[in-house]
């Protein structure tokens, strides 16, 4: 079975289940087994979380999982928070660990602040975050997000999205080893529209316009944060942020792993091991 063939089974051995938040359509999947809970939250750049359906289909076998996808109306980080909290308490959830990557990661850390009883732990990857606790290089780094944020716009009139698209497909057939496997990342890619550009941005502008983390925010997840970190070069922060994260934090776990965002989509197996070790 082909890498795109895996990932169309996954769609289909897991179907999208619905529910109404404020008239709001919530789109999530529910499945797994085991007495604790994943709340997978991957998305970043252009790769949403289905993307990872290799690693989601390992923990399946030994957690729940739940997966959401991004509301498709401007929102506040705020209010995505809100939409989170409802639909696990909804489903009688009581706890979770939240798994952050990129983008996502950002999420987390906003329901975490938000919701500290529903968090049991967090793992982040790669994560954007702001702090009270920033050095100066860490604000010119934020200072540059903000910046491209504010240029998308004027950007896309000279390369619209579609071009970049195509260029990051033609990066990733040079960097595969198997070429087989482009299939599913130009069937990912292009699942990834201009609207969900202008929801991300707009998430991210809220996130580092609105939110200071503080260390009292994350005192209750004391030893119960992994933070993992890569080979990723992310326009978001990324790793770059990864002292100003870890200086929030409580006593957390830092781990290097041989993998980028994109060789998780292949082969997630460092990041897997990092997590169940975290949870055991």
């Amino acid at each position: 079975m082909t890498l795109f063939e895996m990932y169309q089974s996954f769609l289909n051995t897991h179907p999208i289940q619905k529910k109404l938040y404020n008239g709001q359509e919530i789109k999530y999947r529910l499945f797994g087994h085991g007495n604790q809970m994943i709340l997978a939250l991957l998305s970043g750049s252009m790769l949403k979380t289905n993307a990872y359906f290799k690693m989601l289909s390992s923990f399946e076998v030994e957690y729940q999982v739940m997966t959401l996808e991004m509301p498709s109306e401007l929102i506040k980080m705020d209010h995505l928070a809100d939409v989170i909290h409802y639909v696990l308490k909804s489903l009688e959830i009581d706890q979770v660990y939240l798994l952050g990557a990129s983008f996502g990661g950002s999420i987390a850390q906003v329901f975490a602040k938000k919701y500290p009883s529903f968090v049991q732990g967090m793992i982040l990857y790669n994560t954007l975050t702001q702090t009270n606790l920033m050095n100066e290089h860490s604000k010119w780094v934020i200072s540059q997000v903000l910046e491209a944020i504010h240029q998308i716009k004027e950007l896309r009139k000279l390369m619209p999205l579609s071009a970049i698209k195509d260029a990051l497909i033609n990066q990733i057939s040079e960097a595969l080893s198997n070429p087989r496997d482009l299939d599913v990342f130009e069937a990912l890619i292009h699942e990834y529209t201009e609207h969900d550009e202008k929801v991300q941005m707009a998430l991210i502008l809220d996130l580092l316009t609105n939110y200071h983390f503080k260390k009292e925010d994350f005192s209750f997840l004391k030893q119960r944060v992994l933070v993992l970190y890569g080979h990723d070069d992310d326009p978001f922060g990324g790793t770059e942020l990864i002292e100003t994260l870890a200086d929030v934090l409580t006593e957390p776990i830092l781990k290097f792993i041989e993998a980028d965002k994109l060789s998780l989509v292949i082969d997630p197996n460092p990041l897997i091991k990092e997590v169940k070790t975290f949870i055991k």
